[in-house]
């Protein structure tokens, strides 16, 4: 089997079991949450963005990977980490305003990932030795994807005034 080959089918796997787990197991846990309390923990999975920066660590990726689409990936993910550490701060301690930090965040990470995703593939980063950072292409990267619908999905679902609501009531 090819290395592009071996990663779509590690990667479409991967993503089929994070969308099984998340609407059999995550969904439901989460839907019993206030929706700020319930974006926490999904925000905090994209949190090990920084995962990717190890590629710039001596030996850990191929010396003839393309160097511009490992370092968009990597700085975009550093970036995207950080942002969604801010976001979960700003979403459990309940500061005015997390909600739309929140959209803004998703919608420029998702953004990000999109972009990530398009750069590995047209480099065919799959067929260089890539260490560590295949395991995160293949098996994170997807869940990354779904972590992203379900705040989408959760954001979505319950407009702004809701929200406002849902958090005075369980503050009181």
């Amino acid at each position: 089997m090819s290395p592009m080959s071996l990663f779509g089918v590690q990667f479409t796997l991967s993503f089929i079991l994070a969308a099984i787990v998340a609407k059999w197991y995550v969904a439901p846990a989460l839907g019993q949450l206030p929706v700020r309390a319930a974006l926490v923990p999904l925000f905090l999975v994209h949190v090990l963005r920084y995962l990717p920066s190890t590629a710039f660590a001596p030996g850990q990726v191929d010396v003839d990977i393309p160097r511009y689409a490992m370092a968009a990936i990597a700085y975009g993910d550093l970036v995207s980490a950080m942002l969604a550490l801010i976001t979960a701060v700003l979403l459990r301690y309940g500061v005015r305003g997390a909600i739309a930090v929140a959209w803004f965040v998703n919608t420029v990470t998702s953004l990000d990932w999109l972009h990530a995703t398009f750069l590995a593939a047209s480099s065919h980063l799959a067929t260089y030795r890539m260490g560590g950072n295949w395991y995160i292409a293949a098996y994170y990267v997807p869940a990354i994807g779904v972590a992203h619908v379900m705040i989408f999905a959760r954001l979505v679902k319950h407009p702004r005034h809701a929200v406002d609501a849902n958090v005075r009531a369980s503050t009181a």
